[in-house]
Order: structure tokens, then C-alpha cells, then sequence
């Protein structure tokens, strides 16, 4: 094989893995994908977070994952899905006390439903607690989450440990 040879094969294969990045995070990128919060609902800490589905949207079928976004690395502590009337979601959620910026989260098959509400809360590097939360709805003839959840619904306070006072072997 010549020299010329490996090097178009190189860049075709080049090429072809940086246009599949570009298209890659126009999709992450997209406004239509994701929305930017500042989080501030009873918490100390002033991460962004962006989401998929946005909040407030209104989507054709049921999504078959979630995906937060943070502006720094963070421990999520909580994260629930409920449907109207706070009923709870069993999407398996479990601490994993590995930090980190982005978390996908597969969901189960959804009943239809007016909407659902997610609800998290993380842990800064400065041990903060953020939280918020997004809602969705889905199906032909879904209204935004807004227009449907009553204005007295507030998030339930999340109870978290104080990392900072466990030993860590320093």
C-alpha cells in the first residue's frame, strides 16, 4: 500500500468522524434540544443546568430517556419522575456518588398522562445542593405543563448528607 494510499484513507476516515461530530453537537446544541436554566428554587448553588426534554415541552410520543446537563461537575442526589398528582415513577434511580457533568437516564414506557414532572437535585464541588425541576407532556393532543400544573405545587425539600463531614481518609 503506498504512503498516498493511507493518507486519503486517513483523511476520508478523518473527515467522516469530524462531520459525524459536527452533527453530533448541532443535536446536543440545538435550542429545540435542550434549554438552559439557573436553578434557584431552594437552592444554595448557582449551576446551570440544561435538559432534554425542555422544560415546558410539548412532544409527540413519550421520551425514551432523560438528559441533564451541568455547568460543572456534580453528584446527582436525586432524580424522580412523577406524574400528575405527585405520583412517583420507578425510573430506578440510585445514588452513584461518581461526579460528573452530563447524565442520560433510559425511562421506562410511560402511560399517557396531562404531564410529568422531573424533580433533582445535585451536589456542587463546593458541596451546594442545586435543584429544580422540568416538566414535559406528550401525545396528539398534549397542552404545555404550564397551563396545566396548579401554581400551589412546590418541590419537596430534599434532605442530603453532609459529605464534607465524612472522613475521607485525608
Amino acid at each position: 500500500m503506498s504512503l498516498l494510499h493511507l493518507k486519503k484513507v486517513s483523511l476520508s476516515g478523518t473527515r467522516r468522524a469530524v462531520s459525524s461530530l459536527c452533527a453530533l453537537l448541532l443535536v446536543l446544541l440545538s435550542p429545540l434540544a435542550s434549554a438552559q436554566h439557573v436553578m434557584t428554587i431552594n437552592s444554595n448553588s448557582d449551576v446551570v443546568t440544561e435538559t432534554a426534554p425542555v422544560d415546558n415541552a410539548v412532544l409527540a410520543e413519550a421520551p425514551a430517556d432523560l438528559m441533564m446537563r451541568f455547568s460543572t461537575y456534580v453528584r446527582l442526589v436525586k432524580l424522580v419522575l412523577k406524574a400528575p398528582g405527585n405520583t412517583p415513577v420507578d425510573i430506578g434511580f440510585r445514588y452513584n456518588p461518581d461526579a460528573s457533568r452530563v447524565f442520560f437516564w433510559d425511562l421506562p414506557p410511560l402511560p399517557a398522562a396531562d404531564y410529568y414532572t422531573v424533580e433533582w437535585a445535585a451536589i456542587d464541588p463546593v458541596n451546594f445542593v442545586a435543584r429544580g425541576s422540568f416538566s414535559f407532556s406528550f401525545g396528539p393532543d398534549a397542552s404545555p405543563p404550564s397551563e396545566l400544573i396548579p401554581q400551589d405545587e412546590e418541590l419537596a425539600p430534599v434532605i442530603v448528607p453532609d459529605f464534607r463531614l465524612i472522613d475521607q481518609g485525608f
